[in-house]
């Protein structure tokens, strides 16, 4: 007997799917190849897969990951983009690329890798640097002969359906070969876009792409390759491959490249990733001086460099400081609270300049910073009732701390708030890093005084304010903000570098046996040292 089906639409995009009756939204999103936000994987703990669904002329938001199909649907997204961040600081570099014409107008590759004759001679030779990152994808399209950078895309990761972060989508993928299946063509169609979209934007063919060059952390590159990841999913988290590889594209499935040759740089230890080494590569990394780099995402990469040391280091610090898993978060897109100050009353920014919806990282942050100047929270975290507040705050401010359920929470706009749960997720996320970098240094034997750098990597440490990033003690007790510099997307500058020059790929490929990797998840005082950092600094 043939089981029922049922067919189920999304909009916008025009996917269509007909799966069997019992099978939830976020099931068949993932089976239609739908980007749907859904933070904690489909576990049903976050609430954030919220859609607009609409079946026999009724509507409903009902939440995908427990609305199960019965009937003929069409399932609304929020459509809002986030703010993706593609430029940053970094070194620079002669144009030397790896692919060129030779004296007798023939394409060579430096590695002397086969290549597919040209189609016209003297034809244009393109390259595309990718920066795969967990929440987003950038690409940069290059002419390799005179240096020009001809287009930028980025788009959302479309693994995001399968888990905000990297331990999420690896249990997922680890429940059996077709899973497995899934989140890899999520990521290659993801970047076969990006290569369409970015010769769209340039106006030429993907077929000139000779070369391309994909950065990202060790979990996403092991997709990539299509490499075994059951070494990724529990300690003492041992990737499959650390060093470099070339491949065809068309090999790994990359059918919008017909004729280029992929490279891949190292990692540099479990998941400190190639993206790590290419933003230590466009930071100057393997000088002599002292300087530490930190890239806070869902997985949170420091890098230190101690003289002639070089150590590095990844934590788990969440999805918080990126809006998932924040009752009111969300990315840094339209209607996002991206700054919040407080005097007598609260004054936020919304991304857009419309109505706020949610609140991103780096407002939640201010937000945090501002209440612990206040004492609307405590050192240990606490929300405190209105009569526990002190009397300096103004009575609009304390008329903000209302009851929400069982606990207190304090409310930025009239549907926006934070929760003393998005409080303690704030707090793990932080102690994580400082407990990072307070071991790093000691292991280096560096006080916080002789670091002459802070940098801050990415989105989230581009966009964040840096007195209260300190404030709320992010970064550990690491000096004043006159050491900070924020250096925007550092990984995708490395990458393009990587494009660019065949001498920078060979200096990384040095640079990343120089690395000493410090496994903080099996080091036995690192526990110690993050419930030490839970708690917020003293007033500066």
């Amino acid at each position: 007997m043939h089981e029922k089906r049922v067919k189920v639409s999304f909009h916008p995009g025009g996917q269509c799917i007909e799966v069997p009756v019992g099978t939830t939204i976020l099931a068949a999103a993932r089976l239609a190849g739908v980007n749907l936000t859904a933070p904690c994987g489909g576990n049903k703990g976050c609430g954030r897969c919220l859609v607009k669904v609409y079946s026999q002329q009724k509507e409903n938001w009902l939440l995908a990951c427990r609305t199960v199909v019965v009937e003929e649907l069409l399932v609304e997204l929020n459509t809002q983009p986030p703010i993706i961040l593609a430029t940053g600081e970094g070194t620079e570099v002669a144009l030397e690329p790896a692919i060129t014409y030779d004296v007798r107008g023939e394409l060579k590759h430096r590695r002397n890798l086969p290549l597919l004759p040209q189609e016209q001679p003297g034809e244009d030779v393109l390259g595309l640097a990718v920066d795969v990152g967990t929440t987003t994808l950038v690409a940069y399209l290059y002419n390799l002969l005179d240096g020009r950078l001809l287009a930028v895309h980025s788009l959302v990761n479309g693994q995001q359906i399968f888990g905000a972060d990297v331990i999420s989508r690896l249990g997922y993928a680890l429940q059996g070969a077709d899973k497995y299946r899934q989140l890899r063509q999520r990521l290659l169609d993801d970047i076969n876009h990006l290569a369409e979209s970015c010769c769209r934007a340039a106006e030429t063919r993907t077929g000139l792409v000779r070369e391309m060059v994909l950065v990202g952390n060790t979990a996403m590159m092991h997709f990539f390759l299509d490499l075994p990841i059951e070494g990724l999913a529990v300690a003492p988290f041992k990737p499959r491959q650390r060093g470099s590889c070339y491949r065809s594209a068309v090999e790994l499935g990359l059918t919008a490249l017909p004729r280029a040759v992929c490279y891949v740089p190292p990692i540099i230890g479990s998941f400190v990733g190639s993206d790590a080494l290419a933003a230590a590569l466009a930071q100057d990394f393997g000088r002599q001086g002292t300087a530490l780099l930190v890239d806070i995402g869902t997985n949170g990469e420091i890098l230190l460099q101690a003289g002639e040391r070089l150590l590095a280091a990844s934590v788990p610090a969440g999805p918080a400081l990126e809006g998932a898993g924040i009752e009111c978060g969300m990315v840094a897109a339209a209607g996002a609270i991206s700054k919040v100050t407080i005097d007598f009353d609260v004054h936020t920014e919304v991304i857009g300049g419309g109505r706020a919806t949610g609140i991103c990282g780096s407002g939640l942050v201010d937000a945090l910073a501002e209440m612990l100047r206040l004492g609307i929270i405590d050192r240990a975290g606490q929300l405190l009732p209105p009569s526990q507040v002190p009397p300096v705050v103004s009575f609009k401010v304390k008329q903000r701390l209302q009851q929400v359920g069982d606990n207190i929470s304090f409310f930025l706009t009239e549907q926006v708030y934070i929760s003393q749960r998005d409080i303690r997720a704030v707090q793990l996320a932080k102690a994580a890093v400082a407990a990072g970098i307070k071991l790093l240094l000691k292991e280096a034997g560096l006080s916080k005084q002789a670091l002459s750098q802070i940098l801050l990597a990415g989105g989230f440490g581009t966009y964040l304010n840096p007195n209260n990033a300190l404030r709320i003690g992010l970064l550990g007790k690491t000096a004043n903000t006159t050491k900070l510099q924020q250096v925007g997307n550092a990984a995708g500058v490395g990458a393009v570098l990587l494009l660019l020059s065949y001498p920078a790929r060979q200096r990384a490929e040095q640079l990343s046996q120089k690395f000493s990797h410090y496994e903080l998840a099996t080091n036995a005082h690192f526990q110690t040292v993050f419930l030490e950092q839970m708690a917020f600094p003293a007033n500066r």
